[in-house]
């Protein structure tokens, strides 16, 4: 039986890859299920493999390590009929906690206000405050991992999935 030679085969083009970026927190939190609360007002994001829990108080998601943590808790306007503003509460946040580095506040309106810190253990820490007028959410990520990181980049795309739906 001849032995029948192999056909050369063109040799196949250099696929171009562009070198990959970093995951965004939008990436992140496209792999995420999504918790609401009974009253069906608040809604956060939880990743795969990260503890979930609900108390009385406030929700909490931690991460598998145990380093990084979101906890978002919820006030309700008091009966004096004043509108919640998201920047006062965070003045007064400030104003009693405890940090080492220079605090970075991010754009702040009356419905939402956020700022991020280093406290004197270097756990960074980011804070937001939300509200609709009649419900003020606090939601804080404490993380030991550098905010650069994978773990605390999904702490981040938890943070940002917070949800508080208007009032009606």
């Amino acid at each position: 039986m001849p032995v029948r030679k192999k056909s050369a085969k063109p040799a196949k083009k250099a696929a171009k890859t562009k070198p990959r970026a970093h995951a965004s927190t939008t990436q992140v939190s496209g792999r995420m299920g999504t918790f609401t609360v009974a009253r069906g007002h608040v809604t956060i994001g939880v990743p795969a493999f990260w503890t979930f829990r609900q108390t009385n108080e406030d929700l909490q998601v931690e991460s598998p390590t145990g380093d990084t943590s979101v906890i978002v808790t919820a006030y309700e306007r008091n009966t004096d009929g004043s509108s919640l503003d998201a920047r006062t509460y965070l003045d007064h946040f400030l104003a009693n906690a405890p940090h080492q580095s220079r605090i970075q506040r991010n754009g702040a309106s009356k419905s939402s206000a956020a700022a991020r810190y280093r406290d004197p253990d270097g756990h960074n820490w980011i804070v937001q405050f939300m509200t609709n007028g009649s419900t003020l959410l606090l939601a804080e990520l404490s993380t030991s991992k550098p905010l650069n990181g994978r773990e605390a980049k999904l702490g981040m795309g938890v943070l940002e999935s917070v949800a508080l739906k208007r009032k009606r």
